[in-house]
């Protein structure tokens, strides 16, 4: 009986772990980026003011979004469904890390929370999450533009061809992303406050003073080999609607509640490495105007890629930025491939409003890992 046992006991094991997903493996990844650059910067600035979309005049290294985080997944009870999660931290690749209060502190200059979100992600019905994270009207631009998160992206400040909406993330939120059913797929997104809670609902640019209330979205997203294209609309209903006209409907400069609509198109030919793409985003709803920007992407050889990119932001008396001027954004870049996520970059860009300008030059290495 002993030997029979010592023979099956090994078997029955095995048998039970196969039976039972929840003690399958997790799936961790370990990631981060340390993208570093000097922005070398010449600004002619309005009178009262020392810069221009906070680029002051000089040579100074930039952190580029540097980070470090983990994502994985996990088998479940539920058939064919996996437990996801990911929880990303925000630090800065130069200077002290310290908001001037004390070397080694850790206030508002040293750490910053990126998406952390925990969900679940079905084979055939799709996946559901929540917690703050990169909704469905976000990553529709954050595709199309190779410079998000450097000095030549088109959503700085909200003003080089790309609103607030398309940076940060929409925390208090739940989403909903379908698989792709005939090169379809839809999403849709909704971020709610307790009727007391007047924390941000997003807190980038004119939109962090939004607090209170909720925000909605829904997106379409089609993919037909190298085609992609996106529409998508979002609603923000804030409880501290700071950018309502005055009289004789002056502008004070704050976004208000209202309706942002967005389309975007790619096209990738495989065979010569060209990759086009733009976005038209009507967000003078909320008191941000009306943007469209436009990319040009060429591949060189087998680790180089070449750029050309022009953005504006269209004044109007429903725009927060200016009612005067339009902005004019254009740039060019290059990147060199050092591994597969990994690059040296370099490239120059030009801003306009008005009689504002900023001309920057850029170089640097973004160096990532276990992405």
């Amino acid at each position: 009986m002993k030997h029979t046992f010592a023979k099956l006991t090994p078997v029955a094991l095995a048998c039970g772990l196969a039976m039972n997903p929840v003690m399958a493996e997790d799936k961790l990844s370990v990631h981060g980026q340390i993208n570093v650059s000097a922005d070398m910067v010449d600004i002619t600035p309005l009178a009262g003011k020392n810069n221009v979309l906070g680029r002051m005049q000089g040579t100074e290294l930039s952190s580029n979004a540097s980070r470090f985080g983990f994502s994985g997944s996990l088998d479940t009870t539920l058939e064919n469904t996996k437990l996801i999660y990911k929880a990303d931290v925000q630090y800065t690749a130069v200077g002290n890390n310290s908001d001037g209060a004390g070397e080694g502190d850790t206030g508002d200059g040293a750490l910053y929370m990126r998406d952390a979100y925990a969900g679940l992600k079905h084979k055939d019905l799709g996946r559901v999450r929540m917690g703050r994270f990169t909704v469905g009207y976000k990553s529709s631009y954050t595709k199309i533009d190779p410079w998000t998160d450097h000095i030549l992206q088109a959503r700085d400040k909200g003003q080089q061809g790309a609103s607030n909406l398309n940076s940060n993330y929409f925390n208090y939120a739940v989403d909903y992303t379908s698989p792709k059913m005939n090169g379809f797929q839809v999403n849709a997104h909704y971020s709610v406050l307790a009727d007391e809670n007047m924390d941000s609902l997003h807190n980038s640019g004119k939109l962090k003073d939004m607090a209170g209330g909720s925000a909605h979205g829904f997106g379409v997203k089609y993919f037909n080999g190298g085609l992609r294209l996106t529409a998508d609309t979002l609603t923000i209903d804030s409880e501290n609607d700071l950018g309502v006209t005055g009289g004789a409907g002056v502008n004070n400069g704050k976004a208000k509640n209202g309706t942002a609509n967005k389309v975007s198109a790619r096209y990738k030919f495989k065979s010569t490495g060209t990759s086009i793409a733009g976005m038209y985003e009507d967000v003078t709803d909320l008191n941000l105007g009306e943007n469209m920007f436009a990319v040009v992407t060429q591949k060189v050889g087998k680790y180089g890629l070449l750029t050309a990119s022009i953005g504006t932001n269209k004044a109007s008396d429903d725009n927060a930025y200016s009612q005067d001027d339009d902005s004019l954004h254009y740039a060019l870049g290059a990147k060199y491939k050092l591994t597969d996520k990994s690059a040296l970059i370099a490239g120059w860009n030009q801003y306009e409003r008005g009689d504002a300008e900023a001309m920057a030059f850029t170089v640097g290495i973004d160096a990532k890992f276990g992405y």
